[in-house]
């Protein structure tokens, strides 16, 4: 394997999974991957999603799981080997506000560090991920505080 400089169109594959689990848009998560496509685990990871249903079923669990969910893709690398195959890994902190009593003002949020080891193809000229691994390398959880409008008052008031 060799590192390449990869197309942008294979970096903006991480982004739009970031988005279409933070928006738990199904549709979205399923056009970025082959038909028969997987996220699955890495390491002790026990969790395997392969195919658009099993896609469908993983966006649920987050809706279920989940007040919402911000994914921040960071550092990315790919590699390319004699016969075309491209790999690669991507860096993310995705964070999760845990449901909770919705008149609460602190919330829990569950911050994980994430390494997603990653299988591309080309399918009619597009790059979609065949495979996702995903790995999570810590997790932290603290207390977080819900938006609220009366902030702008005080704590942001540099942004009015």
């Amino acid at each position: 394997m060799a590192a390449f400089t990869a197309p942008q169109e294979l970096h903006d594959l991480a982004f739009r999974y970031a988005l279409a689990v933070d928006t738990l848009d199904a549709g979205a998560l399923i056009a970025i991957f082959t038909e028969d496509g997987l996220v699955g685990g890495f390491g002790e990871n026990p969790i395997n999603f392969r195919g658009p249903d099993a896609l469908r079923q993983m966006v649920a669990q987050v809706d279920q799981a989940f007040q919402r969910t911000m994914h921040n893709v960071f550092n990315q690398t790919f590699e390319r080997d004699d016969v075309g195959n491209v790999t690669g890994v991507s860096n993310c902190i995705a964070s999760h506000v845990i449901h909770a009593d919705p008149n609460a003002t602190t919330l829990s949020l569950l911050d994980m560090a994430i390494r997603y080891h990653n299988k591309y193809a080309q399918r009619g000229g597009q790059w979609l991920f065949s495979e996702r691994l995903l790995e999570v390398l810590w997790v932290e959880t603290r207390p977080v505080e819900k938006f609220n409008p009366a902030m702008m008052d005080s704590d942001l008031k540099e942004f009015k």
